[in-house]
């Protein structure tokens, strides 16, 4: 609504949303990861390493830049045919489409 009535964001808002963003990325794909092993899918060997690194993301802090080391793991872990299915069948999981 903000943006349709064109009242701006403070830098405050901007920054505790791009904190947002980046928990929102993790704790969401750590949530696909939990719902695999109910629908009995695992990740393709290459992305094995980047699953521990998703389940333990740190928070970033005010200022902090997203860990440019995430970029590759959740590169590779979106585009992981196991994790699209689980996407797709997200209704047996209740997952976020998001």
């Amino acid at each position: 609504m903000r943006v349709i009535h064109k009242i701006p964001f403070s830098p405050s808002e901007i920054e505790q949303y791009r904190q947002l963003v980046f928990e929102n990325l993790t704790s969401g794909l750590r949530l696909v990861l939990e719902a695999m092993e109910d629908m009995e899918l695992t990740v393709e060997d290459a992305n094995i390493p980047y699953v521990q690194m998703i389940q333990h993301s740190p928070d970033i802090g005010e200022g902090e830049p997203f860990p440019a080391s995430y970029l590759e793991s959740l590169k590779s872990l979106w585009g992981d045919h196991n994790i699209q299915r689980a996407l797709q069948r997200g209704n047996e999981a209740a997952l976020p489409e998001k």
